[in-house]
């Protein structure tokens, strides 16, 4: 069976069932890519990664400020949950977030090779804790999806 011909059969699916939830549901999963939904939140959670390099080390050369975990955290959160409202599923958006340590590391290596040793020498958070920003959010894309089809439902 081709890629199309599933996503046509989810369709005709969707079409004819009579529970809205249901539809709905199937409907959605017969547009997901999961692959595309993964490199793009991936490519998202890369790019916050290095941001938050670049403004702590423009902004406290020395220091890492006390507040930084919980931002990262809040922001993760935050475009997990935009991700979820989106309707990308809730795998894609954590292993997306995986992609935050190696997008705030390379960064790191990108600023050591230019500025040598004014660089950072690390992201400024433990490794280790990328799988707690993978949950946030996925947790976070879950919720936000489940509400969007809640209110979608609802309206109908």
């Amino acid at each position: 069976m081709t890629p199309e011909d599933w996503k046509k059969g989810m369709e005709n699916e969707a079409a004819s069932v009579e529970d809205a939830g249901w539809a709905l549901e199937t409907q959605v999963a017969a547009h997901r890519f999961w692959w595309r939904a993964a490199i793009t939140a991936g490519a998202m959670f890369a790019l916050i990664g290095a941001v938050q390099v670049l403004v702590v080390h423009v902004s406290w050369r020395n220091a890492t400020p006390a507040g930084l975990w919980f931002g990262i955290m809040i922001t993760v959160a935050l475009v997990g949950a935009a991700l979820g409202a989106l309707r990308t599923g809730v795998l894609e958006v954590g292993v997306g977030a995986l992609a935050y340590l190696p997008g705030a590391w390379l960064t790191v290596v990108a600023l050591q090779a230019v500025l040598g040793d004014v660089a950072p020498r690390d992201p400024g958070f433990v490794d280790e804790a990328v799988t707690v920003l993978a949950v946030i959010a996925a947790c976070a894309a879950g919720s936000m999806g489940h509400l969007t089809v809640r209110r979608t439902l609802f309206r109908r």
